[in-house]
């Protein structure tokens, strides 16, 4: 193969390795911009259900605070429905509390994008100064060589025909 076409397909590969690469990064931003979104549309739920339970909580004591005083059938089941809503209250804001934590986690699972796209550059640079170097031994070798061939012609013209032959 020649050199030249050595180097065109370098430079292809060059060129696919630099696509990837970037491909890679606009995966990682776009996959990292999804689950932030994600992460702060669970928050905004979690401290909404939050809220809410902490006024469904403070029903349930003035609730329970009139039942007791009163002792009525009508203050009772209001004290039922009170519990109830802050049940679920409370179930939904464990909900929300757990697709907070799984947004949170795929965030930091982009870690792993960042070190392989910091693998793959140092990678590509070791291979580059790599091909550098031999290609300029490979140049180095050539004229060497070339020297030698031109000295043993220098000496062979010098040389008159032996007379043992």
């Amino acid at each position: 193969m020649s050199d030249n076409r050595k180097i065109q397909l370098l430079e292809e590969l060059e060129d696919q390795f630099h696509s990837v690469q970037a491909k890679i990064t606009k995966a990682r931003d776009e996959y990292l911009a999804a689950h932030e979104k994600d992460y702060e549309k669970a928050k905004k739920a979690y401290e909404r259900t939050r809220k809410r339970l902490q006024e469904a909580r403070k029903k349930v004591t003035t609730e329970a605070e009139k039942a007791r005083k009163t002792g009525t059938t009508k203050a009772q089941n209001s004290l039922k429905k009170a519990r109830a809503a802050a049940m679920v209250l409370s179930d939904a804001l464990t909900e929300a509390k757990d697709i907070m934590t799984t947004a949170e986690d795929k965030m930091k699972a982009a870690k792993p994008f960042d070190r392989k796209l910091a693998a793959r550059s140092k990678a590509l640079a070791q291979f580059e100064k790599e091909w550098d170097k031999k290609q300029k031994e490979s140049a180095k070798k050539r004229s060497e060589a070339a020297k030698k061939r031109r000295a043993q012609m220098k000496t062979a013209v010098k040389k008159p025909p032996s007379a043992d032959a």
